[in-house]
């Protein structure tokens, strides 16, 4: 069976820069405001879907002519919200679905990581994820909320912050220390409630952790870095690990090829290979029929705003193309922020490069399922599926993709555990990979 996981961000629109103008896109307004949250959440739930990925940055894209300036007038992940505040609310309304966060190991500490983890452990009954990141925006330094390193550096300090973590979750309380014994007057046995006494390079934690073990004590671990060193971080540490790359669609050999590196990464860590699961992203406009579909990309590309494509690309990439002709080959490659969407299109045209943002899978549901299912051939467990416009793709994923994955019996048709772990990987609540970086951490 193969793995679905919704995907969105808490601004008006995460990536198809423009659809805000859309009259039929409800989130203009939408993504500020907890029922849409909701109404999303419990479509997801409906079609059975493993998760839901919520995307976030820290601070604002400048990189585009130098200026803020284009961000915010195209609406470019900016105004934002803290999508970790809408976790509680989307629980709530839901039984199964997971809720995967994104958490900067830059731009926050350990200590408060892990508790913030844990309590959305504790209120989502084991739903919760955690998608790892380093961060890549400079303009978040600026408002005092950590030092941006340099690429490397940034994953160095992370795998001291796993440490941290892991030490938390797995080290700082045992099983059986809450014990609520009303006799004795104990809520918890304090010696069952461990510091964990960390010194490192950059960090110092006495501890003990503030939370009581969650029901999955580790998160679900997500990992997107695509680059040689995010790679290396990635298949150490995360069990899912999601890839987002145009050219999957046109070169096969290149799709299978990253796969298998991926995979033997893995093993190279002392894991099995399969234990991580490889999700490539995937933007569907499906209708009933090709012809449907293919008015539903016309109309829907009317509203794309190409400066705010590139103002979006600079961001991710640090590379400024204001004021190039469209024809102009991508050059002066910055290896600091996103390097495999740098990399990807070094030497193409700017309007190469814009004619895929963002990549489309278009088709009626039966030559998208078929995509779908021919891209899983090359060796992929599954798609973090990307909205075109909200809520609207999101029910065109229930309504339309998934009854036909169904059908192929290529996707569930229940939920056969109460966690995110369970739902997603068949494993365990939690994290029982004796080779995982946490295994020597386990109380």
């Amino acid at each position: 069976m193969i793995s679905l996981v919704g995907f969105s961000q808490c601004v008006p629109h995460s990536q198809a820069i423009g659809q805000w103008k859309n009259p039929e896109d409800q989130f203009s307004e939408g993504y500020r405001q907890l029922e849409s949250w909701c109404h999303i959440a419990k479509t997801l739930e409906k079609g059975l879907v493993d998760g839901f990925f919520l995307a976030d940055i820290h601070g604002i894209y400048d990189v585009y002519g130098n200026s803020r300036d284009a961000a915010h007038r195209y609406a470019v992940q900016t105004p934002g919200v803290d999508p970790m505040l809408l976790t509680s609310a989307m629980a709530n309304v839901t039984t199964h679905l997971g809720f995967i966060n994104t958490y900067s190991t830059t731009f926050h500490a350990p200590y408060e990581c892990a508790r913030a983890f844990s309590s959305l452990d504790h209120f989502t009954n084991g739903r919760i994820g955690w998608n790892i990141v380093t961060s890549y925006t400079h303009s978040a330094e600026a408002n005092g909320i950590g030092k941006m390193l340099n690429h490397d550096k940034r994953y160095d300090r992370a795998d001291e912050f796993m440490d941290v973590v892991y030490k938390l979750w797995e080290a700082s309380w045992e099983k059986d220390a809450v014990i609520q014994d009303v006799e004795k007057d104990a809520h918890t046995d304090p010696c069952k409630v461990h510091e964990i006494n960390h010194i490192g390079e950059h960090f110092s934690v006495k501890g003990p952790h503030m939370c009581e073990p969650s029901i999955q004590r580790t998160p679900v671990l997500f990992q997107a870095g695509a680059s040689k060193r995010g790679s290396e971080f990635g298949t150490k540490h995360a069990e899912g690990i999601f890839m987002e790359y145009p050219r999957f669609f046109e070169d096969a050999e290149f799709m299978t090829n990253k796969i298998s590196k991926l995979r033997k990464q893995v093993s190279e860590h002392g894991r099995e290979p399969h234990s991580v699961k490889i999700m490539m992203a995937i933007t569907p406009i499906v209708a009933p029929s090709e012809k449907e579909a293919l008015e539903k990309e016309t109309w829907l590309k009317q509203f794309n705003s190409p400066e705010g494509h590139l103002a979006l690309f600079g961001g991710h990439t640090g590379i400024d193309l204001e004021g190039l002709d469209y024809d102009t080959p991508i050059e002066n490659i910055n290896l600091e922020g996103m390097q495999h969407i740098a990399l990807k299109w070094k030497g193409k045209t700017i309007t190469q490069m814009l004619s895929q943002r963002p990549p489309t899978c278009v088709g009626s549901t039966k030559q998208v399922v078929d995509r779908m299912e021919e891209l899983i051939s090359y060796g992929v467990d599954g798609f973090v599926v990307h909205p075109m416009i909200q809520p609207q793709s999101h029910e065109d994923l229930v309504n339309l993709i998934i009854p036909e994955l169904q059908k192929r019996k290529l996707f569930r048709t229940k939920y056969d555990h109460s966690t995110l772990r369970g739902n997603l990987l068949g494993s365990k609540d939690g994290l029982s990979d004796s080779n995982h970086p946490s295994a020597k951490y386990r109380s």
